[in-house]
């Protein structure tokens, strides 16, 4: 079953990570593996702490890649460990700029710890994922694939801060376009899930550039399907039962979700005025996103970030078709697509 491939690998990197981070012994490590949902707070039992750690996705959409491109994915095991600590040094400084308290059901490792011993843990975090990628040479990786990796991940990682810096940027605006919005997406989603899956297939391939390109562009349009989905899922927040979930802190710090950036690109002098009078406020209040959510809901917002969302899945999977993969090898990546559309 495909959801069971999926599952496999996500447990493959979780096993990878918990070795790294097990073989360091001082503080700063248990910050990063409560990060990542193991372990709890200082003087809490870990049975009353409990985390939901979610799916692995940039290790995991670098092990995809590998294996549908050699058959085999264990060679890639240290860039997909490498790339998941990328993935999480973001989201611990995410939190602190976000303000936001909680990640994954508990408390965020900056509302545990400070902000400052935060920002040690998220720049431990990138540095070890570089360390961690020079493993790559004792699987049997050579010397030169496993520079062009780093690089890989090196430029992967700088492009996702330029994309994180537009988004930041764009949070007082409200002129940005649907086209600006979907730039903006593709190098603060797409540049780091590409990155992942360029890496294995990197690795997958012994280093062939145009098979990792083909792989990389899949990245991209996959990191924007899956910030599309993210939008609607933070402006219109449900749990898996259906209820509604809190509204989130990037919706009431004033973040340019898709459903909002095409309301306000389509809206009417009248609509408009509406929507500026929320954004412009200083802080928003719940009452003000419910007025948001409504003029989305009119202005057809949610619908079109659904179709974006599905346009670009259906991209992602379109590019690799010269690639010269098996059709057990697209199999993988249409798994892991629909896995990252369901994913939270």
């Amino acid at each position: 079953m495909p959801s069971d491939l999926i599952n496999q690998l996500n447990d493959q990197v979780n096993d990878r990570l918990k070795a790294v981070l097990s073989s360091r012994d001082m503080d700063l490590y248990g910050m990063m593996s409560y990060h990542l949902g193991w372990g709890s707070r200082p003087g809490i039992d870990p049975q009353a702490d409990p985390a939901t750690p979610p799916m692995r996705r940039h290790g995991v959409g670098c092990l995809v890649a590998a294996l549908a491109t050699s058959g085999s994915y264990e060679a890639a095991l240290p860039a997909a460990a490498a790339v998941e600590m990328v993935a999480s040094f973001v989201e611990i400084h995410d939190d602190i700029q976000g303000g936001r308290p909680a990640r994954n059901g508990r408390d965020a490792v900056w509302w545990v710890w400070g902000p400052a011993q935060a920002i040690n843990a998220g720049d431990g975090m990138h540095a070890l994922a570089r360390l961690v990628m020079l493993d790559l040479q004792n699987g049997g990786v050579n010397p030169e694939v496993t520079f062009r990796a780093t690089q890989v991940l090196d430029e992967a990682s700088l492009e996702m801060c330029e994309g994180r810096f537009k988004d930041m940027e764009a949070q007082e605006r409200i002129d940005m376009s649907v086209v600006t919005y979907l730039e903006m997406a593709r190098a603060k989603s797409g540049s780091l899930m590409a990155g992942a899956m360029r890496l294995g297939a990197l690795v997958g391939s012994g280093g062939d550039d145009a098979i990792a390109e083909a792989f990389g562009a899949c990245g991209v349009e996959l990191g924007v399907a899956m910030q599309a989905a993210g939008d609607i899922a933070e402006l219109f927040p449900t749990r898996a039962s259906g209820a509604k979930s809190p509204l989130s802190e990037e919706v009431l710090n004033k973040k340019k979700l898709l459903p909002v950036v095409h309301a306000i690109e389509n809206a009417g002098a009248s609509e408009r005025r509406r929507l500026g009078d929320v954004y412009f406020k200083r802080v928003l209040e719940p009452a003000d996103v419910v007025e948001v959510q409504n003029l989305v809901l009119e202005l057809g917002g949610r619908e079109r970030a659904d179709e974006v969302a599905s346009e670009h899945r259906a991209a992602a999977i379109k590019v690799l078709e010269g690639a010269g993969i098996s059709a057990q090898g697209q199999a993988s990546v249409e798994a892991f697509a629909d896995a990252l559309m369901r994913a939270e």
